[in-house]
């Protein structure tokens, strides 16, 4: 506050405050009351304060709240008493925290050994319990233990609030935290009116939260301070995948199955519950870490989301198979792209380009639907390179580099690369195209995808399945790897890095014409939605009087109609 004798300047007030005569009434705009004490004032703007109210402090720091707390005019609910705060208060904006120039500016009682205790915790002083007391039939606030049952630690209560706590409870209890049920922001604990706890759904009246004041988010000490799964022995748990508690479960009931929301899959173990939203998680699901949002190297230009699908049904764009909407997904809602929670995790390397394909390649052992390949147009499930961004898939053998034939260690003669399936699998014609029949693989004796072509002994009718004879392919594959599909020649590091950095420059020139193409297109839309609403706006009125005329026209003509046909005159009604 600037002053010069008479007349000082105020940061609330844009005009400066001229000092008033003496015995001047009005209502002071800080503490609202008319005592006829010194008051500057602006009689342009009606603006008035007490001398005491306008050397106030712009910001203070107080022990009841982490922030700087600025001075304000308004009308709010002081966290510290409760009651109703008008003129001038103390508040923080961000935390939608706000207290009384009173009860801001009261001096902090200090502690008296370990008789009194004060904390920001409770408002008021608190002050030792004796536990002994076998009548005390009281809980700590923060964990929610009756305090009669510990003893290792010294309970401290207000008597005029029925508030008790443990020291060491409050001692460990954190001003602001991040958590799992509210990932966009921070959570900063408050004192607060009684609430529902947007984690349980309790009412609340410990008068303590851990709030968001921007989404107006809160929860109680109980689900705010909850253990993860990490943490030995927790029943009760918070975690990424749910934004409500989970309870652990040692057994499924008998004659009771669940699905879990990872995996999808039905399990008699472990397993946490949240019974409100019949929400079920294997405890070995649980124990992988799902971050609400991932970069994933299969759609970098996005993070992914992890969510539900709005649909009955999808299919994950990395494996292919397929998902219901009671399943954890990352998503990216922009693009339509999908992945199950479980294929998120996987984390591939590059394996080598292909010709003119701009992407690295990713290989895949296996997918649990088919793709079909872009060199031969056949079905591709087992180990195939795939770019998941552009959908482009190959066969290892489609490759040019590919051997045709091959030398194996579980088998004398050579095997050549031979469509299957053959003729004498099938036990007509019609079981080529059978989806329930099963064929095998002569090495591991597993079964194998009888739509892709094998590595066959003809003279022995010995097959092989590309995945038992990967070690022989991929020394041709490593050969191929960084070549140009034009030439074959190898290309070095600096000539590959000259090449990414000259097609992201073309692609750069190219955003920007798009760019210089598209805006004046869309100036242009803007001014024409402009045009059609005023034109809309001016039909309104138009249509109404239409109809009403239309209206008039006919009972009109209907009139007339009615006279010419030799009726009796229409009485006209005064």
């Amino acid at each position: 506050m600037d002053q010069n004798q008479n007349q000082i300047h105020h940061f609330l007030h844009t005009h400066p405050l001229v000092l008033l005569e003496d015995n001047f009434k009005v209502d002071c705009r800080g503490c609202h009351t008319d005592k006829p004490d010194p008051i500057y004032g602006c009689s342009v703007c009606k603006f008035y304060l007490h001398e005491h109210c306008a050397k106030l402090p712009a910001e203070l720091q107080n022990y009841f709240h982490s922030c700087r707390l600025v001075l304000s005019i308004g009308n709010h609910i002081c966290n510290a008493c409760f009651a109703v705060i008008t003129g001038f208060g103390y508040g923080c904006k961000r935390c939608d925290f706000n207290m009384h120039v009173e009860c801001a500016l009261r001096p902090t009682m200090e502690s008296q050994g370990e008789e009194l205790f004060h904390h920001f915790t409770h408002w008021h002083p608190l002050s030792l319990v004796d536990q002994n007391n076998k009548d005390l039939n009281v809980q700590c606030r923060i964990c929610y233990k009756v305090c009669s049952d510990s003893s290792d630690s010294p309970v401290y209560g207000c008597n005029e609030c029925k508030f008790f706590a443990h020291k060491s409870c409050m001692i460990n209890t954190p001003r602001q935290i991040d958590h799992c049920f509210h990932q966009t922001c921070t959570l900063i604990l408050l004192i607060c009116l009684p609430f529902t706890c947007r984690g349980c759904g309790d009412e609340d009246d410990s008068h303590m939260a851990f709030t968001c004041g921007k989404c107006r988010y809160q929860l109680d000490a109980k689900c705010a301070l909850l253990p993860t799964v990490e943490s030995k022995g927790a029943h009760m748990i918070q975690h990424t995948s749910h934004n409500h508690p989970l309870q652990l479960h040692e057994n499924v009931e008998p004659g009771r199955q669940f699905r879990c929301r990872a995996c999808g899959e039905y399990w008699l173990g472990p397993y946490f519950v949240c019974k409100k939203c019949r929400f079920y998680i294997h405890k070995l699901c649980a124990l992988d870490h799902f971050p609400q949002k991932i970069q994933h190297p299969f759609h970098q230009q996005h993070l992914l989301s992890l969510s539900t699908h709005p649909d009955r049904s999808y299919n994950c764009d990395v494996c292919g198979g397929s998902g219901d909407r009671s399943l954890l997904l990352y998503r990216c809602v922009q693009c339509d792209f999908n992945i199950h929670s479980h294929c998120s995790k996987l984390k591939p390397t590059p394996l080598l380009k292909y010709g003119g394909h701009s992407h690295y390649l990713y290989f895949f052992d296996r997918t649990l639907a088919p793709f079909s390949c872009n060199i031969c147009g056949n079905k591709a499930q087992n180990c195939f390179l795939r770019c998941v961004t552009c959908k482009f898939n190959i066969h290892l053998y489609c490759l040019p580099s590919a051997p045709k034939t091959i030398e194996h260690k579980y088998h004398l003669h050579p095997l050549t690369l031979t469509s299957s399936p053959f003729e004498f699998e099938l036990n007509s014609s019609e079981d080529e195209y059978n989806s329930n029949d099963e064929f095998y693989c002569d090495v591991c004796e597993e079964k194998r995808y009888k739509f892709e072509s094998v590595y066959y002994c003809e003279e022995c009718r010995f097959i092989a399945d590309i995945r038992c004879v990967i070690s022989e392919l991929l020394p041709s594959l490593t050969i191929a790897e960084d070549q140009s599909g034009e030439t074959g020649r190898a290309i070095s590091k600096d000539e590959e890095s000259s090449r990414k950095a000259a097609t992201i420059a073309k692609i750069n020139d190219e955003i920007a014409v798009l760019r210089a193409r598209a805006e004046p297109l869309r100036e242009e839309i803007e001014k024409v939605r402009a045009m059609i609403g005023a034109h809309e706006r001016d039909l309104k009125p138009i249509k109404r009087r239409l109809e009403e005329l239309e209206n008039d026209h006919f009972l009109h003509n209907y009139e007339l109609n009615h006279i010419r046909a030799g009726g009796q005159n229409v009485l006209s009604l005064p």
